[in-house]
């Protein structure tokens, strides 16, 4: 005990940890509160008008509150064919329960809006309060429609195999839910218990505190050398290291604690939980659980299944850290480990009989909402069990095992390095280090002792080995005659291309008459006449697209017809997908395995007194260290960014490249070429770069500790690129990241 007490000060009473610790809560909460501001921005309605409507709701059953909003927007319906000029009178007839003159009186007076300031937001939250309230009125419908499924699916000769993993799944799901018949579902506000448990960006800042700890606790001691005080006899190593373990569970516990206070307190301040007594599937997206809980009920629950995978992931970091002497190490297989995990958990489909390997995933397991949400069987040996099962005990075998494993390694782990290799690159006469240059002292120690050199051989392996060409898709026809057209326009807009443009617009229109004129005479069916005038305007759709792009051309000054489709993705156009932000995220993570040894090991050695020795020590240094980084950047910048550029380039062309940037729609006013932009482009994120190496640099500075860098680097510039890909926008403009994603 005494011995966890230690460990537990050590972790937690240093100011950089307890800093930490604040930080990334502080940094959760206002996530979280982004993340609403942007969703409430789409939903045309506030937080306050969403608990008011249900605030009306309260007492009533949930087939009377059904029949209440039901009304509500039917009104709503009338009032708005009214704002429009029409009569109602027909449509009145079908709704009797509505009072004709009531609702003049209400148009008039204005006083149908009784939650928002416009129609449009109005029928907007009563269309969305509205589906979960029907969800929870006709919950036995949606019980039946599964045993009809059942039945019908069973039935079909594709499912009619008895001993298949489908017929199986599916003959046995009506059972699951037969012991939710006749329940008598609540109504009540669902945004606030999905807003609580569903943030994901939570479980990454719990992993990057749960990291810190452990760094702490583990490698930072290696890197001082610390390791070699623990005492010499096994079992005071075996005690030191289960302290060491229940260390990292404590921080795991702390992370939940602090992290989920503050979910929990925004979720409920903002949407409210409603009665908390009731069944979880009265909550919107849990309506599809399998589960006999209330809401608390779900609460603790998910509490509970998180703690424990926060102490997976506890475990897990600990175990890499007790394996790997350096904070590369570390931070390397910790960065591959999630990349396989994600690997597996966003390809592999769902009834696959790998489907295994999806769901006993560290990803899977933050997703831990969805355990208790939605209804899973996985593909076992071609028998359907329950994921919930699958999760207890797969999790609980990883908890163990981490456990077992990371203090048998421990405290059988030698503390003393030996000093004979059977390998050493100091055998050659190169990499002995033994010059009196300073430019090279400091290649030697960034390239060799850092292993930037090594990094980077493995990562221009990599690179060539998963270098596949692109092939030029086309998702439609349209594409396809898009592309014929702009190649044939190609060049300056002028008034001899304008004439074609009328002339094809002119056939496009003789035709479409002829058909009309064929359609007319011949007064049946006119599907014959349709098809067979299909394929001469099957072109049409693009060329209006063309024309169109003509007529902004008429606007710019010397704007060309220019084939886009590879410049678009290049330039960050929505058909690029996330392309710049995982070219971003590999670079960024690159330039931190290859830098943060360049002044983390000095200031962790103390060898950094050296450097004041001379007047212009220190200047020297620098500048030898720049110009070193630099290097590296560049090396990095071009494996990253360079194949892509060759792929898009060689398969799409480069046909217009010299052409003004204002032909591409998006770049309106831009008086360059789109050559020079994307050369301004590559510039732009070069020097982003270049900023990152100098935010390593002075991280590395103050911490005075690698895996301290590490961390600190991870998250000041990993951590906002991943939040972008996760899709929060606010991050597309924080930190590095717009010089990231590039476009201007």
């Amino acid at each position: 005990m005494r011995i966890y007490i230690n460990e537990l000060i050590k972790a937690f009473c240093k100011k950089t940890t307890v800093g930490i610790f604040v930080a990334l809560t502080v940094l959760n909460g206002v996530l979280m509160w982004i993340d609403y501001s942007r969703n409430e921005e789409t939903l045309f309605y506030t937080a306050d008008q969403y608990k008011a409507v249900y605030a009306d709701l309260e007492g009533l059953t949930a087939q009377q509150a059904y029949e209440q909003l039901t009304l509500q927007t039917q009104k709503l319906f009338l009032i708005d064919m009214l704002s429009y000029g029409e009569d109602i009178s027909e449509m009145l007839s079908r709704y009797p329960e509505i009072d004709g003159d009531e609702l003049m009186r209400e148009y008039q007076n204005q006083s149908y809006l009784k939650y928002t300031s416009n129609s449009y937001s109005e029928r907007e939250l009563l269309n969305a309060v509205l589906a979960e309230v029907e969800a929870c009125a006709r919950y036995d419908d949606y019980l039946a429609e599964i045993d009809l499924t059942a039945q019908r699916m069973t039935g079909i000769s594709l499912f009619a195999d008895p001993d298949s993993f489908s017929y199986k799944n599916i003959a046995k799901t009506p059972d699951d839910f037969a012991h939710l018949k006749g329940s008598q579902l609540e109504p009540g506000p669902s945004k606030g218990i999905s807003m609580a448990t569903g943030f994901l960006a939570t479980d990454l800042i719990g992993l990057l505190m749960i990291m810190t700890v452990v760094v702490t606790i583990v490698t930072r001691e290696k890197e001082l050398s610390q390791i070699v005080l623990t005492r010499t006899t096994f079992k005071g190593r075996a005690s030191l290291g289960i302290a060491k373990l229940f260390t990292c569970f404590t921080a795991a516990i702390i992370a939940e604690i602090l992290l989920y206070a503050v979910n929990f307190s925004i979720a409920y301040f903002t949407y409210g939980f409603g009665d908390l007594s009731r069944q979880i599937q009265s909550v919107y997206d849990f309506n599809g659980s399998s589960l006999k809980i209330s809401v608390l009920e779900y609460f603790l629950l998910f509490l509970f299944a998180k703690l424990v995978v926060y102490c997976v992931f506890a475990g897990l970091i600990y175990l890499v850290t007790v394996i790997s002497n350096t904070a590369v190490k570390v931070y390397g297989i910790l960065v591959l480990t999630i990349a396989v995990e994600a690997v597996l958990y966003y390809t592999i489909p769902s009834a696959s009989y790998l489907c295994p390997l999806k769901y006993i995933n560290i990803l899977a397991y933050a997703n831990t909402r969805d355990l208790f949400a939605s209804y899973l069987n996985l593909n076992l040996l071609g028998y359907p069990v329950n994921y919930l099962l699958v999760f207890a005990i797969s999790i609980a075998a990883l908890l163990i095992a981490f456990s077992v494993i990371s203090v048998m390694i421990f405290s059988k782990q030698r503390v003393m390095k030996s000093r004979t290799k059977k390998f050493s690159l100091a055998r050659f006469s190169i990499f002995k280090g033994r010059t009196t240059s300073l430019f090279l002292q400091e290649c030697y120690k960034i390239l060799i002792g850092g292993k930037a050199l090594f990094i980077l051989i493995a990562f221009a392996v990599v690179t060539f080995v998963t270098y596949e060409p692109i092939r030029e898709s086309f998702r439609s026809a349209d594409e396809i005659y898009y592309k014929q057209y702009m190649l044939e326009y190609e060049g300056e807009y002028n008034a001899e291309k304008q004439a074609m443009i009328d002339a094809e617009d002119q056939m496009f229109t003789d035709i479409q008459n002829s058909m009309n004129e064929e359609i007319a005479s011949m007064g049946g069916s006119s599907i014959f006449v349709i098809m067979r005038y299909q394929e001469i305007l099957a072109p049409q759709r693009a060329f209006e697209e063309v024309k169109a792009h003509a007529e902004y051309l008429k606007t710019t000054d010397g704007g060309e017809f220019v084939y886009d489709s590879g410049y678009k993705l290049l330039t960050g156009d929505e058909t690029a997908g996330n392309k710049d932000l995982t070219l971003g995220l590999t670079a960024m993570a690159m330039v931190i395995c290859c830098l943060v040894y360049v002044y983390g090991a000095e200031y962790q050695t103390g060898a950094n007194v050296l450097l004041k020795t001379s007047a212009n020590g220190r200047g020297r240094t620098f500048l030898c260290k720049f110009g070193i980084g630099l290097g590296i950047v560049t090396v990095i910048f071009v494996l990253t960014y360079a194949p892509y550029f060759y792929n898009v380039l060689s398969t799409y062309g480069t046909r217009g490249i010299d052409a003004p940037l204002c032909s591409l729609e998006a770049f309106e006013g831009w008086g360059i070429s789109i050559r020079g932009y994307l050369i301004l482009l590559s510039i732009g994120r070069y020097f982003t770069f270049v900023c990152a190496m100098l935010i390593i640099y002075f991280l590395a500075s103050k911490l005075k500790s690698i895996i301290s860098t590490f961390l600190a680097s991870t998250a000041v510039l990993v951590l906002p690129i991943l939040l972008s890909l996760l899709g929060i926008g606010f991050f597309d403009y924080v930190l590095l990241n717009p010089g990231v994603i590039g476009n201007l």
